[in-house]
C-alpha cells in the first residue's frame, strides 16, 4: 500500500477499533486505559497496526488466578481457553499467555498472567469490491452523503474506509465475544469438576456410617 492509502486505511480502522472499545466499556465495568471488566475478568482490546499489508491488532484476558482451584495452574487454563477459541471460524495467531508485573499505588508489586490473542486481517476481508458498488448503489439510491475523507476525492475510495472501519468493529465484536464465551466455559467446566469431586467425597464419606448404622440395626435382641 502508498503511503497515504495506508495512513488513510489505518486511520479508518483504529476507529473501528474505538468504536468496538468504546461499546464494551459503556456496556460493562470500565476500567483504566480503555479496559472493562465482565464477571471478574478484565479485558483489553489493543490498537491496530499494518504489517506486512494485514491489519492486526491483539485482545486480552486477564486469567483469574485467585479463582483458580488448587490443581488448576494459569496454563492449564490458557490451553483450555485457547482450545475453545480455536473452535471459532477466524483462529488467532501466535496466541500466548503474558506475564505482567504492575507496581500499585502502595508500592505493591502484583504478577498477573493474560491470555493474549493476535488477530491479522487481509485487506480483502475487511471488504471487497462487490460490497463498495452495492453501497455506493444504496447511497445513490437513497441520497445518502459520503463522508469527508481527505485524500480520497471518489465516492468508491470513500465508500472503502466506511466499510474498513464498520468491519473492525464487527471483527473485533466478535473476537472479544468468543474470548468472553471461552472463558465463561473455562470457569463453568472447573466449578462443575470441583462439585462432582466434592460430591463423591461426600458420598465416600456417608457409605461407612450407613455400614455401620445397618449392622447396629440388625444384632438381635438379648433374651432376658
Amino acid at each position: 500500500m502508498g503511503d497515504l492509502k495506508d495512513h488513510i486505511f489505518l486511520h479508518y480502522a483504529n476507529l473501528g477499533v474505538e468504536e468496538a472499545r468504546r461499546e464494551f466499556v459503556e456496556k460493562h465495568v470500565p476500567k483504566k486505559k480503555n479496559r472493562f471488566l465482565i464477571k471478574g475478568i478484565t479485558y483489553e482490546i489493543g490498537s491496530c497496526h499494518v504489517d506486512s499489508g494485514d491489519f492486526v491488532y491483539e485482545i486480552s484476558s486477564k486469567i483469574p488466578q485467585e479463582a483458580l482451584p488448587k490443581k488448576i495452574t494459569t496454563e492449564k487454563y490458557f490451553k483450555e481457553v485457547l482450545k475453545i477459541v480455536n473452535r471459532s471460524e477466524k483462529k488467532p495467531v501466535n496466541p500466548k499467555m503474558e506475564n505482567i508485573v504492575h507496581n500499585t499505588a502502595d508500592l505493591e508489586v502484583k504478577e498477573r498472567d493474560y491470555v493474549k490473542l493476535t488477530y491479522r486481517y487481509s485487506e480483502d476481508e475487511l471488504y471487497t469490491y462487490a460490497e463498495v458498488e452495492k453501497r455506493l448503489r444504496r447511497h445513490k439510491e437513497e441520497n445518502i452523503p459520503l463522508p469527508d475523507v481527505p485524500g480520497i476525492v471518489t465516492a468508491g475510495g470513500k465508500l472503502v474506509v466506511v466499510l474498513i472501519k464498520e468491519s473492525m468493529t464487527n471483527l473485533i465484536r466478535q473476537n472479544v465475544t468468543d474470548l468472553i464465551k471461552a472463558n465463561d466455559d473455562v470457569k463453568k467446566a472447573m466449578a462443575a469438576k470441583i462439585k462432582s469431586r466434592d460430591n463423591d467425597k461426600e458420598l465416600k464419606a456417608a457409605r461407612p456410617a450407613t455400614k455401620k448404622s445397618a449392622t447396629s440395626k440388625s444384632k438381635p435382641k438379648k433374651k432376658k
